[in-house]
């Protein structure tokens, strides 16, 4: 036997092998299904890449940097200090839910007619067949030659384009709710919240007298709607120019709708605000930081707070009538 033919048959045996693998991988993927599940159920994050079913970076985890141009199969791959790390490693292999998040983590511009700029998706069985946009998995090998030689995103397991009306997003979560799945899977809640609610490009700078306003004693009217408490509010002169029209309208949508809406910081920083409603929240770093996210504790990096706009959720101790 040729040197040639001893290499080609050595080759074969290797692309049997992977297949071989690849169909495990596959198998695997579908038995998720099998455990009480739908095949289109959503899967949690962190046991899909526990179990190893798909690689961080190859569906939409990092899509804010491939919509730019950033190869789909290298991304995944940046300096542990990157960005890229930081989401994978510390966000996502953590987040212990199976709820939707945002395609894009920075929808920005928000003028943009990215069709992904505001859907949902998440990890489903290879059995799934409605992805809804999403893309069907490949087995290993395929993987290999779809990621690393042709520089396109692949995966082993399936992903799909989210349904409000029939999946659990985060984006239909409250504040209190977002907190409480932060606080359980130890993740930062700054990026919890960028891949939870839509951004828009108005800084608190700019929404904070109108959000005092609405807010204000002399001005909140219990008797009136959310939406007649907001049209109440006058709206800026036109001779002012156009960019405080633009916030007023913008916020008065955002108010009105309740839809969990966050007020970007220059630069895109991990500090800003949200809107839900009239409420206001602050996502401000700790002073220790820095220690915090060293130490592994990412959901203390983070403190979420109301300022304003929110009632207290904390249940009251029960009144004892026979002691009082």
């Amino acid at each position: 036997m040729t040197m040639v033919s001893k290499v080609a048959s050595v080759l074969a045996c290797l692309s049997v092998a992977r297949a071989l693998a690849g169909n495990q991988a596959q198998d695997a993927g579908r038995s998720v299904a099998s455990a009480g599940r739908a095949a289109c159920d959503c899967l949690e994050f962190a046991a899909v890449y526990y179990d190893n079913l798909a690689s961080c970076g190859r569906a939409r985890e990092l899509y804010f940097l491939t919509k730019y141009g950033a190869s789909e199969a290298y991304a995944p791959t940046e300096p542990i200090a990157g960005l890229p790390h930081q989401v994978c490693n510390n966000f996502f292999k953590n987040l212990k839910n199976n709820s939707c998040v945002n395609v894009d983590m920075f929808s920005f511009p928000s003028e943009t007619s990215d069709a992904s700029a505001g859907q949902s998706w998440c990890y489903v069985s290879n059995e799934c067949l409605s992805l809804n946009g999403g893309t069907f998995a490949t087995n290993t090998l395929g993987f290999a030659m779809g990621g690393w030689n042709n520089l396109q995103s692949t995966s082993n397991l399936s992903w799909k384009v989210c349904d409000s009306s029939s999946d659990s997003i985060l984006k239909d979560k409250t504040m209190d709710e977002l907190i409480a799945i932060g606080s359980e899977s130890d993740v930062s809640m700054a990026t919890l919240l960028r891949y939870a609610y839509p951004a828009v490009s108005i800084t608190w700078g700019e929404a904070r007298e109108f959000l005092e306003t609405l807010n204000d004693a002399d001005h909140w009217n219990d008797g009136l709607s959310l939406a007649d408490n907001v049209n109440a509010i006058a709206s800026p002169p036109a001779t002012w120019g156009t960019r405080l029209p633009f916030v007023h309208t913008t916020l008065s949508g955002i108010v009105t709708s309740e839809q969990g809406t966050i007020l970007d910081s220059p630069g895109h920083r991990d500090e800003f605000h949200v809107v839900v409603g009239r409420e206001v929240w602050e996502v401000k770093r700790i002073d220790e930081g820095n220690m915090a996210y060293l130490a592994g504790k990412f959901y203390r990096e983070f403190d979420v707070i109301c300022r304003f706009g929110c009632s207290s959720t904390a249940r009251e101790a029960p009144l004892d009538l026979l002691t009082q």
